[in-house]
């Protein structure tokens, strides 16, 4: 039922783009931006005929630093560069040609502003925050788990049984809470990503670059002198083998989180963009055949196919952060390994 109310706040999310406009929703709806867009509705015509739409959306904080005035907070709505421009200009702002914003003296500003990646980052953070501190403060009060606590701690047992330890033994506690906050980080993420006003946040590059750099720095601070023996020098075979395996090894230590970073990106993106596309196929089919009946036939397809994917990526948002958090575990394990 929770996905079929899902479903339906997506669906209605798009439901006013129409027409042609619903390939480039499904574009604009992947990409980050500096505010939370909800739908576009119809206001009028244009001065050439076709609908002018007034977009609902939640703005985002700008905050600037300029060296002469100071820090500087504001909110800007709209989204075409003509309404933007007539905001920035009384604030002694800019926007440049590549969409970035400029001082209008030309002095050099710090861009502090939030976009939904970086809003969504904190605000799981610190729901996280709350429900670690949540469970902590139950356990502090009684033995036996209550609240938080008795649904956290399954998977925290799950992490540290079957993620942790059969990969790290002895020196699993020692990464467990990494461990812990990688695997809550991207699953509460990814689940958040599947409502209708969350940006996915895991389908951005750059995060999961993040999470894989972090997972990388880890392994090489951690990796003991077997480790690196067996990248520069591999123990037991010829000095021939050797200077072959020292190029291998190199490329595999940075292919590791490069197949980390790359793995979840896809995986996500790819879920999401499939959810936007079975949903704007509804639009997109009724505006090429000029057909309101083609629509409402598709949307009994659009609808099963689009529970079907939605059910699908409940799933594979605990998979995913399963796989991250389990390889993290793998490569700590073969860095930490003593020799045998």
């Amino acid at each position: 039922m929770r996905s079929i109310v899902i479903y339906f706040g997506l669906l209605s999310s798009i439901l006013w783009a129409g027409g042609g406009e619903g390939t480039g929703f499904i574009l604009a709806h992947v990409k980050d931006s500096y505010d939370w867009h909800i739908t576009d509705i119809p206001w009028g015509k244009n001065a050439d005929g076709t609908t002018h739409y007034l977009a609902l959306s939640i703005p985002l904080p700008r905050i600037l630093y300029h060296p002469k005035r100071g820090l500087s907070l504001f909110f800007i709505t709209g989204h075409t560069a003509e309404e933007v421009q007539a905001q920035l200009e009384p604030k002694g702002y800019t926007l440049t040609p590549e969409g970035k914003l400029a001082a209008i003296d030309c002095e050099p500003i710090l861009d502090l502003s939030l976009t939904k990646t970086a809003f969504q980052l904190l605000l799981i953070g610190l729901l996280l925050l709350w429900i670690g501190r949540k469970a902590a403060q139950l356990y502090a009060t009684s033995a036996v788990p209550k609240g938080a606590a008795r649904w956290l701690e399954p998977v925290i047992l799950f992490v540290r049984d079957n993620i942790a330890r059969p990969s790290l033994h002895e020196k699993a506690d020692k990464f467990l809470p990494y461990l812990l906050s990688v695997f809550f980080f991207i699953w509460a993420s990814n689940l958040l990503g599947l409502t209708p006003l969350n940006s996915n946040i895991m389908g951005n590059i750059t995060l999961t670059f993040l999470l894989a750099l972090i997972t990388f720095i880890l392994v090489q601070i951690n990796g003991t002198k077997e480790y690196w023996a067996h990248i520069f020098w591999y123990p037991g075979a010829p000095i021939w083998l050797k200077l072959f395996m020292m190029p291998i090894e190199l490329l595999g230590m940075f292919s590791r989180p490069f197949a980390l970073m790359m793995r979840l990106f896809a995986n996500i993106f790819a879920g999401h963009l499939m959810m936007l596309s079975v949903i704007g196929l509804i639009f997109i089919l009724s505006a090429v055949l000029k057909s309101v009946a083609v629509g409402l036939g598709v949307s009994v397809f659009s609808i099963a196919l689009g529970l079907f994917v939605m059910g699908l990526e409940t799933l594979v948002a605990a998979i995913q952060a399963y796989i991250f958090t389990l390889l993290t575990a793998v490569f700590l394990g073969m860095a930490v390994e003593e020799s045998h």
